[in-house]
């Protein structure tokens, strides 16, 4: 067999898919804060001082929009994770117009003049 030959191209997407693997834990999602009515007729919250902000995760998921509550103590951690994604997505379509210049240039370069 022959040996491994370091191929600059396969090492250079190597490099990009463990820069975007830093970027984990990731979560698809808009993490919105509602002030709410609880319903009680004695409550503050009838007079127009609502609860709040409680926190719900919205996605969507097979075409249907979902939400989640979300505890306090874990608004953090998602807002992280919502953030971490928009940067992989960000990332990743700056990768895939690079490519496709790439395969845009080459293409031109191979054409016979």
């Amino acid at each position: 067999m022959t040996a491994r030959r370091s191929n600059p191209q396969l090492r250079k997407a190597r490099q990009h898919f463990q820069a975007l693997a830093r970027l984990l834990p990731m979560l698809a999602g808009s993490l919105v804060g509602q002030y709410v009515t609880c319903g009680k007729p004695r409550c503050r919250c009838t007079r127009g001082q609502k609860h709040g902000p409680l926190y719900y995760l919205y996605w969507k998921e097979q075409g249907r929009s979902r939400s989640l509550y979300v505890p306090r103590e874990k608004v953090s951690e998602l807002r992280r994770q919502i953030q971490n994604y928009r940067r992989f997505q960000t990332e990743l379509a700056g990768r895939l117009r690079r490519q496709l210049r790439d395969w845009q240039r080459r293409l031109k370069e191979e054409r016979p003049r």
